[in-house]
């Protein structure tokens, strides 16, 4: 069951990033449904909006989105146990901040709220790493079967309130 609602996850989100990837002009938009590809569109994705945005442009102009956010997955799944976790957490908050990129965008009176409800998957992620860790694993332990449902559920929230925010935007 969870295979399925992971897949249907992975589809919903290839689908948005391929939609906004068509809107904002980008070539090979395909790319959203391939895995590694993905991470890649989304940066280019950020990268074309983060001009846009002076803020982030100046703490995050010199960084290509593109090729850090395929390049900390890869390190994600090469390093071990306390590395790979806080190259999730960096890999989830440049995500993050590309969704911060497209609201501020295409809904810029929305923006804060909708990249706040986007933290969801990000906030699981940090209580789940707390959770196994000995001194706070006491205090989040608890949770376990609620982070799991949770890590498989809330993924969907980005890509749901990106799909709102390109809602009538032309092909």
């Amino acid at each position: 069951m969870s295979t399925i609602l992971s897949i249907g996850v992975y589809l919903l989100e290839s689908y948005a990033i391929y939609r906004l990837a068509i809107i904002r002009n980008l070539p090979n938009p395909i790319f959203a449904f391939i895995p590694f590809f993905q991470l890649f569109m989304l940066g280019q994705i950020g990268d074309s909006l983060k001009y846009l945005n002076p803020q982030v442009n100046s703490m995050f102009g010199n960084i290509p989105l593109s090729y850090a956010l395929p390049l900390i997955s890869i390190a994600q799944s090469l390093l071990r146990y306390p590395f790979s976790g806080i190259a999730n957490l960096v890999l989830s908050f440049g995500t993050l901040l590309v969704y911060y990129l497209i609201f501020s965008f295409y809904v810029p009176r929305w923006c804060v709220l909708f990249t706040a409800i986007s933290c969801l998957p990000t906030i699981v992620l940090a209580l789940s790493i707390l959770s196994v860790i000995p001194v706070f694993g006491a205090f989040f332990g608890m949770a376990e079967i609620v982070l799991g449902l949770a890590s498989i559920l809330t993924p969907v929230v980005g890509p749901l309130l990106i799909l709102y925010s390109i809602r009538g935007r032309r092909w």
